[in-house]
């Protein structure tokens, strides 16, 4: 036990020194988008490469990881609607929301049809490993976006459309986790019809986003409204873990009605925002210690199968964006291929299905959304670049300008209202 806690208080330094990289201005945009680099980190750690992780150490401290993967929702579910202090767009976030379906569809497509021909696995854990893939592979990491929008000084109607499809892409693999979970067969409520299992992962949310966005009516102070936020947000995953449902969604929902219900939504959004990368970046770690490369036969096969099958969705998705927005048309349908970088978001989704569903089923996921980070590292960031260039919309940064830190979505550049006011601190009423 004396070596585990070791590896935690490892990984609680990893979370503080990445808080200290990334946060901020004089090193601002330290790191890949990805989060990639903390992932390869891992996988030389783990198992399968030094062992300092092994995964029996893992394993015993998987609940707080599977807590701090619910908080990244409750972050994502909070700036769900809001890109700086602006909200997404209708019309941008349906398409967001359709491309990343298309994706998630056929990327699970194709693996169900390999599985089939391949005669590996069967029942739910054939489903299992086909949706969870498509499911956790199919967003568009917001942090892409931003990368390139501060290093190329994007401005203009096309990277607007592009942070508000990314940033509502979230949607799917969120709420498409909360059905897998709910349908496994050993659910706790599994004598309940799924719309009443999907209800209560979502309801418990939305209960636990209106409480705290009673308790927050008052005159916002910081420290009342951490222990508020971290009160709900901790009874709210329990219970949901505790029913078998999935975490994530529930706070997923719980931060987008608290964004929806308080007033203090901006001041709460800025004051939890900076949370997300030293959060983010342990688990990510520990995601890529967790990863088997051995957990099924033919498993390269099936990496193959999905990187293909996401690159090709994401030309689909390049044609409609193409037709939908006349600035696209320059770029012809390799924008899609800007849009294919996930993040390290979509590695601690895969690593709370490993948590709730244990096997090669879910081992299997969390390596295909390890390859498609790699993936979208790779091809993403220039294709994007590229993308905006055709449009016209980049133009030289000056390293010495007063632009917005890196805790901010990208699309806040944007923002003719943002001004100044670009954290919780400028905010008057939340000094205390």
């Amino acid at each position: 036990m004396s070596g585990g806690i070791a590896v935690l208080l490892g990984l609680l330094v990893v979370a503080f020194v990445s808080s200290m990289l990334v946060g901020g201005r004089t090193i601002r945009g330290f790191g890949l988008p990805s989060g990639a680099e903390y992932l390869v980190l891992g996988v030389a750690a783990g198992p399968h490469g030094l062992g300092l992780l092994p995964r029996s150490t893992v394993h015993s401290f998987q609940p707080i990881f599977a807590c701090a993967a619910a908080w990244l929702a409750f972050v994502v579910g909070l700036g769900y609607l809001l890109v700086g202090r602006r909200r997404v767009r209708l019309g941008r976030a349906v398409t967001g929301i359709f491309g990343a379906a298309l994706v998630g569809a056929g990327v699970s497509a194709a693996l169900f049809v390999t599985l089939d021909a391949l005669d590996i696995l069967h029942g739910f854990e054939r489903l299992e490993l086909a949706l969870g893939a498509g499911f956790v592979g199919s967003e568009t990491t917001r942090h892409t976006v931003r990368w390139v929008a501060e290093r190329h000084g994007a401005r203009g109607k096309l990277s607007d459309w592009l942070a508000d499809m990314a940033r509502a892409s979230a949607l799917v693999p969120v709420l498409g986790l909360g059905i897998l979970f709910a349908v496994a067969p050993d659910a706790p409520l599994g004598a309940f019809d799924l719309s009443v299992r999907v209800g209560c992962t979502l309801g418990i949310g939305v209960v636990m986003g209106l409480v705290a966005a009673v308790l927050l009516g008052r005159e916002f102070r910081r420290d009342e409204s951490w222990g508020i936020l971290l009160g709900t947000s901790l009874l709210a995953a329990g219970v949901a873990m505790r029913l078998g449902l999935a975490a994530v969604a529930t706070l997923f929902a719980m931060g987008l009605t608290v964004s929806i219900a308080s007033r203090h939504r901006l001041e709460i959004k800025y004051m939890v925002q900076p949370t997300e990368k030293p959060v983010l970046l342990p688990v990510v770690l520990v995601a890529g210690a967790c990863v088997d490369f051995d957990s099924l036969p033919k498993l390269w096969l099936l990496v193959a199968v999905a990187l293909a099958a996401r690159l090709g969705a994401e030309v689909v998705r390049g044609v409609v964006l193409i037709a939908l927005l006349p600035a696209a048309r320059a770029s012809g349908p390799r924008i899609g291929f800007g849009m294919a970088s996930t993040g390290a978001i979509s590695l601690a989704l895969a690593f709370t299905l490993l948590v709730r569903l244990p096997g090669r089923a879910s081992s299997a996921v969390l390596l295909l959304a390890a390859a498609g980070v790699l993936l979208g590292e790779l091809i993403g960031p220039a294709e994007l670049k590229r993308a905006l260039e055709a449009a016209g919309e980049t133009h030289a940064v000056d390293a010495e300008s007063d632009v917005a830190p890196l805790s901010l979505p990208s699309s806040a550049l944007h923002d003719s209202d943002f001004g100044e006011r670009t954290s919780v601190s400028d905010f008057p009423e939340a000094r205390r």
